[in-house]
């Protein structure tokens, strides 16, 4: 784990930059992958299942079976745990449903907006390392809360062809039954243009490698996305007053997601970065072997200990790094709060500590990672709904404003704008 003793904006910068791999030989692999499933659809498909899969599924048993939703055998203590978190995410999205508005201006005008649900969504669920039937709750509730017609989920299969009894049981816990065999690049190509299998959606969301992020990047335009996610990344600001072990145990618990992942502790006291470093360590060797590999590569490579001379600093480098998740773990963590302007989700106080929210205490997990915080927000219901714009202009407000109209239709050279407002007001 790195250490940087009161760092500038300089040093900060290089360590994000680091972060950015040459991603152009990747981007040529997902180019081929998205153009020739997009020109030939389920043949290209086949194809790529083939070369990428760990199980090749032939196309006619892309889409699970109603029978293999029947033969789910799961632990009781799961599905009374996945209720509980569905109800939990969903109490907490529910509040962000928004309505259509209507009103009438002062010359008697109707304006407003409609809204509307997109239709047809396509969920990615990673299950690779882990099957993260977590992410499919976070992206299939706000979408049902919104109002979204038809909901197709695409996920590798496993070694012997089968998809994660897990994620089959959160499917048909959601009321999900259009489930395909596939992951990939090949699969948010198959999700946007469609094949003989796949009917086409109007929006993809939900994380996955680099292959599915550089393809949902591709497709953008010709259909929507939720964000290009990156590895994930915590930041976590400290004082004197946190507990070490629980400092430790937080950054792990992103580092073990991914060899990419990012994990900074910035802190205003010495001995707190120094205790913390070795129970990093420490805890290191109290996990299993798989997950230690990958949390020890993250620390070594994308683990960063801060110390800064005051909590302005703190925030400075924190709303630099614009994280995913930032954790504030300080004697008076809310005083802190009213300056923070960049980050994913926020988790306050020596008790929030960031798998809370992983696993459904409300917010959603599907974030903006590599920075995009600056600009972006979490997954939400908005992100399923559309505003279409209203208008019926009152005769009263076409004599009162038609004139002003058309001069500035003129001021932009747009005579046939001008003209269209101008047979109205003359008519």
């Amino acid at each position: 784990m790195k250490m940087l003793f009161f760092p500038s904006i300089e040093d900060i910068n290089e360590i994000l930059a680091k972060r950015i791999d040459d991603l152009s030989e990747i981007q040529m692999v997902v180019s081929e992958i998205v153009n020739s499933v997009r020109k030939n659809g389920d043949e290209s498909l086949q194809k790529w299942i083939n070369k990428f899969e760990k199980y090749p599924v032939p196309i006619k048993d892309l889409k699970v079976k109603e029978e293999e939703f029947m033969k789910i055998d799961i632990p009781n203590d799961f599905e009374k745990s996945l209720k509980g978190f569905i109800k939990r995410v969903e109490n907490f999205h529910k509040i962000q449903l928004e309505e259509s508005r209507f009103i009438f201006s002062e010359n008697g005008s109707f304006l407003g907006f409609k809204i509307q649900p997109i239709k047809n969504v396509g969920i990615y669920v990673p299950s690779g390392k882990a099957p993260y039937f977590s992410s499919l709750v976070m992206c299939a509730v706000p979408a049902i809360i919104a109002g979204v017609e038809r909901i197709a989920v695409v996920t590798p299969p496993d070694s012997n062809g089968n998809i994660s009894p897990l994620i089959l049981k959160t499917c048909s816990e959601l009321g999900i039954d259009e489930v395909y065999k596939v992951g990939g690049a090949h699969s948010i190509a198959a999700l946007a243009y469609g094949t003989e299998t796949i009917v086409k959606v109007d929006k993809i969301v939900g994380p996955g490698n680099i292959y599915v992020a550089l393809a949902k990047k591709m497709v953008f335009g010709d259909c929507g996305i939720d964000s290009v996610a990156g590895p994930s990344e915590i930041v976590i600001i400290a004082d004197e007053s946190s507990k070490t072990e629980h400092i430790a145990a937080d950054l792990l618990s992103q580092a073990e997601h991914d060899e990419k992942a990012m994990s900074i502790l910035i802190t205003t006291s010495k001995q707190v970065l120094n205790e913390v470093i070795l129970e990093v360590k420490k805890q290191l060797e109290e996990l299993p072997v798989e997950n230690c590999k990958v949390a020890e590569t993250s620390i070594a490579n994308h683990g960063v200990a801060i110390l800064t001379e005051n909590f302005d600093k703190a925030i400075e480098i924190s709303n630099l790094i614009a994280p995913e998740h930032l954790e504030i773990v300080t004697k008076e963590p809310f005083e802190l709060l009213s300056k923070i302007r960049n980050a994913g989700s926020i988790f306050i106080g020596a008790l929030s500590s960031e798998p809370i929210g992983d696993y459904g205490i409300g917010p959603n997990h599907v974030l903006p990672t590599l920075g995009n915080a600056r600009f972006s927000s979490g997954l939400s219901v908005s992100d399923f709904l559309k505003k279409m714009y209203l208008t019926s202009i009152s005769k009263d407000e076409l004599d009162k404003i038609g004139e002003e109209l058309i001069q500035l239709a003129k001021y932009e050279g747009l005579k046939a704008h001008a003209l269209a407002i101008e047979k109205r007001l003359r008519g």
